[in-house]
C-alpha cells in the first residue's frame, strides 16, 4: 500500500527538482528547456533592431542594456556634430541610433549625470526614411511637394516623440506637469502650444503662395435702349395750320462682371520645421535637438540627390538641431552641395575602419572574438536565459567560429546562431554544438551566394559579369590553394583601381575589405587586403588564416584575374554582349558579319545581352536588388516565405510582400499560396 506521504514525495520532488534554477555550468541544464523561448527571440532580436515599436518602451529599455558599444561610437554620435554614419547593412546602424534615442530619453531625468553624454534635456527625433510614403509618391521634377513631404514626416515624428516623452501633453495634468518644478509648470502650456501649432501646420500649412485662379465666373452685361417718336398735327379753320413735332432718342450702355477665386497652396519648408524647433529649444530649455534619419539608401538615386539640397538646408543652421544620417557603403550620393568632412563628418562601422584602428590584423580579429562574445553574453543575459556555458558547447571555439563568419556584422552572427539553435532541437543533445555552428555558418554564406546569383540571372537587377566576377576570383583561389594546399588560400590582394570591380560582391558579403595600403612581398604597389567569406572558406576548402607572411605573397595578387573585366567599368570603344547560356562575351566587331550585327550567340543562337553599361540595374535599391536575388535563385520546391527573404536580406515583411507582388506582376517572380501554412511563398520563373 501506497502512503499518501510517499506519493507526495513521488510527485513533489521531481516537480521542484525539474523547476529549480539551473546549475551554473552544469553539462546538461534542464533550464535550458524552459528557456527555449527567450533563447530564440535573443537570436531573433540579431536580425533587426527597428522591428522594435518606438512606443515600446519596455522593450527599448531591453535593447539600451544589451547594447555592446564595442567601438565606442555611440558618444560621438551623442556629440554637436552633424554625421554621416555608413557601413553595409547589418553592421548596426539602426542599433546604434537606437540607443542614441534612448540615450536622449534619458537625458531627461532628474538623475541625469552631466559628465554623460548626451546633454541633459535633448530631444531625440528619429526618421525613417524606407517608411516615408509621401516621399515615394511625390512626382519627379516637383521638388517644392518633395520638401513638403519630407518637412511633413519630421513634423510628425516630432509630435510623436514629444508625447512619446511627455504623455501629459495630451492629458490633463499628466506626467508632463510632474516632470517640471512647480514653478516652471507654465512651460507646460507653451509647450502645449507649440505642438498646436504642429497641428495647425500638419492640417493648414502656412502661405506660401497667392496667385489669381483662372475666372471660374464670368458675367457680361450689355444694354442698348433706343425710342423714336413723332407726332403729326393740323387744324382747319379759317387759317390753316400745321403743326409738327419729331423726336429722336438713343442711349447705349453696357457693363462687364467678372468674379475670381483666390488659390493658397499650402507648402511646409525646412524653415518651418526649424522655426519649430527652434520654438521648443526656448520654451522646453532643450539644450539641443538631434534628428536621426534612417535608412537614406533606401531612396532612389534621384531621390537622394533631391534630399541633400534639403538637408543642406538643416546643416550648420545655428538652430541647434544636429543630423545623424545612416547610408548603406557605396549606396549613397549626396550630390555637388554637400561635402563630407565639412558639411559631415564620416563614422563608418565598416570592417576595414575596425582593422585600420586597430595595431594589426591579427589584433583586429581578436577584438571581433570579443565583440562577438560580448553580444551573445549581453544578449542571453538581457533575456533572461542561462548563461553562454549552458547553451554552447565550446563556448571559446564557438566564438572564433562566430567571429570569422559574421566579419563584424551582427546580423550574419544572428542567422549563423538562429539557424544554429533550431538544428540543434531537432537533435538529442541540449547544447549548441560546433557542428551546428558549422551549419549555420554554410547556411548564411550559401544565403549570400544566391542573392548574388539571383541577382545577375539574366542581368535583372545587377549586370550578369558580376557573377562571372565571382567565379573567377574563386576559382583563382581555389587554384592558388591546389598548388600549395597546406597555405590557406582565404585572403588575395588587388590594385585600388580594380575596388569597383568589387564593391558588388562586398555588398554581398561574399568577400570583406580588411584594409587598404597593403604590399607584397615583392612590389611596392599598394593594393587593398580583401578574405573571401569564412563560409566559402569552409564549402571550398580554401582554409582561412591572418598571418601577414602569407597573405602578402605576391600569387595572391588577383589583378590578373579582374583585367578581363575592366572594360565594364571602364570608358570603351565597343559594345559588349553576353550569352545567357553558354557565358560567352562578345564585342560588338566579333559579331558583325557579312556587314549586320548579331543580336544571338552564334554557338547557341541565344538572344544576346548588352553588358555595355554597368548601371543597367540602377533602378533597384540594395534592400531591392537582394530581395529579387533571394527570390529569383529559389526553386518552387524550396517554398521560401516572405519572413524568410525578410530575415537573410534585413529588411521588412510588408517590403517583401509589396515588392515580390511587383515582381509577379513584372514577370521577374512567382508567388504561390502553400496549403498548409496558408501564406504566399515565392520563387524564380522557372
Amino acid at each position: 500500500m501506497i502512503r499518501k506521504a510517499d506519493l507526495l514525495v513521488a510527485i513533489v520532488i521531481p516537480y521542484l527538482s525539474a523547476h529549480q534554477p539551473a546549475r551554473r555550468g552544469g553539462p546538461c541544464s534542464p533550464m535550458i528547456d524552459y528557456a527555449q523561448g527567450n533563447i530564440a527571440e535573443a537570436f531573433n532580436s540579431m536580425l533587426r533592431t527597428d522591428y522594435i515599436s518606438l512606443n515600446d518602451a519596455g522593450k527599448l529599455n531591453l535593447l539600451s542594456r544589451y547594447y555592446v558599444d564595442y567601438f565606442g561610437l555611440l558618444p560621438e554620435v551623442l556629440s554637436d556634430t552633424d554625421q554621416l554614419i555608413v557601413g553595409r547593412r547589418g553592421t548596426g546602424k539602426t542599433t546604434l541610433l537606437y540607443r542614441a534615442l534612448v540615450a536622449c530619453m534619458e537625458s531627461w531625468s532628474k538623475e541625469h549625470p552631466e559628465n554623460v553624454a548626451p546633454q541633459a534635456r535633448t530631444l531625440g527625433i528619429y526618421v525613417d526614411l524606407s517608411k516615408c510614403q509621401y516621399i515615394d509618391d511625390v512626382a519627379d521634377g516637383d521638388f517644392t511637394a518633395f520638401e513638403h513631404a519630407f518637412v511633413t514626416e519630421v513634423c510628425d515624428a516630432i509630435a510623436d516623440q514629444l508625447t512619446r516623452f511627455w504623455p501629459g501633453l495630451m492629458q490633463e495634468p499628466g506626467y508632463f506637469a510632474r516632470l517640471f518644478k512647480a514653478a516652471e509648470s507654465n512651460q507646460i502650456a507653451e509647450v502645449r502650444n507649440v505642438l498646436d501649432r504642429i497641428g495647425q501646420l500638419l492640417r493648414e500649412g502656412m502661405p506660401r503662395v497667392v496667385d489669381k485662379s483662372a475666372p471660374i465666373q464670368a458675367k457680361d452685361v450689355a444694354s442698348s435702349t433706343q425710342t423714336r417718336a413723332a407726332e403729326l398735327g393740323g387744324s382747319l379753320s379759317g387759317d390753316a395750320s400745321i403743326a409738327a413735332k419729331l423726336s429722336e432718342g438713343k442711349s447705349n450702355s453696357q457693363s462687364a462682371e467678372r468674379s475670381y477665386s483666390v488659390r493658397t497652396s499650402y507648402r511646409l519648408t525646412v524653415l518651418d520645421v526649424l522655426r519649430i524647433l527652434g520654438d521648443l529649444r526656448e520654451k522646453a530649455q532643450l539644450s539641443a535637438t538631434y534628428l536621426f534619419i534612417d535608412e537614406f539608401s533606401a531612396l532612389s538615386t534621384d531621390l537622394q540627390r533631391r534630399f541633400s539640397t534639403l538637408l543642406k538646408k538643416l546643416l550648420g543652421s545655428h538652430s541647434g538641431v544636429f543630423i545623424k544620417l545612416c547610408a548603406i557603403t557605396d549606396k549613397y550620393t549626396l550630390g555637388s552641395s554637400i561635402i563630407l568632412q565639412r558639411d559631415l563628418f564620416e563614422l563608418s562601422l565598416d570592417l576595414d575602419a575596425f582593422v585600420e584602428r586597430s595595431h594589426s590584423l591579427n589584433e583586429a580579429m581578436d577584438g571581433l572574438r570579443a565583440y562577438s562574445s560580448e553580444i551573445v553574453r549581453s544578449r542571453l543575459e538581457a533575456y533572461g536565459c542561462p548563461p553562454p556555458g549552458e547553451i554552447l558547447d565550446e563556448p571559446d571555439e564557438t566564438y572564433g567560429l562566430l567571429s570569422r563568419s559574421a566579419m563584424g556584422v551582427p546580423r550574419t552572427l544572428g542567422i549563423v546562431l538562429k539557424q544554429a539553435w533550431n538544428r540543434s532541437r531537432q537533435g538529442n543533445g541540449r547544447k549548441i554544438r560546433k557542428s551546428d555552428i558549422a551549419y549555420g555558418v554554410r547556411y548564411a554564406s550559401t544565403a549570400y551566394a544566391n542573392q548574388l546569383l539571383g541577382a545577375a540571372r539574366d542581368g535583372v537587377a545587377i549586370p550578369a559579369f558580376h557573377a562571372d566576377i565571382w567565379n573567377a576570383l574563386l576559382t583563382r583561389a581555389q587554384h592558388e590553394r591546389a598548388k600549395v594546399p597546406d597555405v590557406a588560400a582565404s585572403h588575395f590582394l588587388i590594385l585600388a583601381r580594380s575596388e569597383q570591380m568589387l564593391s558588388m560582391l562586398n555588398m554581398f558579403f561574399l568577400i570583406h575589405l580588411l584594409t587598404k595600403g597593403r604590399t607584397t612581398k615583392k612590389e611596392r604597389s599598394t593594393r587593398s587586403l580583401y578574405c573571401f567569406d569564412f563560409g566559402i572558406c569552409e564549402e571550398n576548402n580554401l582554409g582561412f588564416a591572418t598571418d601577414k607572411n602569407v597573405i602578402r605573397q605576391q600569387r595572391f595578387a588577383y589583378d590578373d584575374a579582374l583585367s578581363r573585366f575592366e572594360k565594364y567599368f571602364g570608358v570603351t570603344a565597343e559594345a559588349t554582349f553576353r550569352c545567357p547560356q553558354c557565358g560567352t562575351v562578345y564585342t560588338e566587331s566579333e559579331l558583325v558579319v557579312a556587314g549586320m550585327q548579331l543580336t544571338f550567340c552564334p554557338r547557341d543562337k541565344a538572344d544576346l545581352v548588352g553588358q555595355a553599361v554597368v548601371v543597367s540595374g540602377a533602378q533597384y535599391t540594395e534592400e531591392e536588388t537582394k530581395i529579387i536575388g533571394t527570390i529569383r535563385s529559389a526553386t518552387r520546391e524550396d517554398h521560401v516565405f516572405a519572413r524568410q527573404i525578410a530575415d537573410d536580406v534585413g529588411c521588412y515583411v510588408q517590403k517583401v510582400a509589396k515588392f515580390g507582388e511587383k515582381l509577379d506582376r513584372g514577370g521577374f517572380a512567382r508567388r504561390e499560396s502553400d496549403e498548409d501554412e496558408g501564406k504566399l511563398f515565392y520563387y524564380g520563373e522557372s
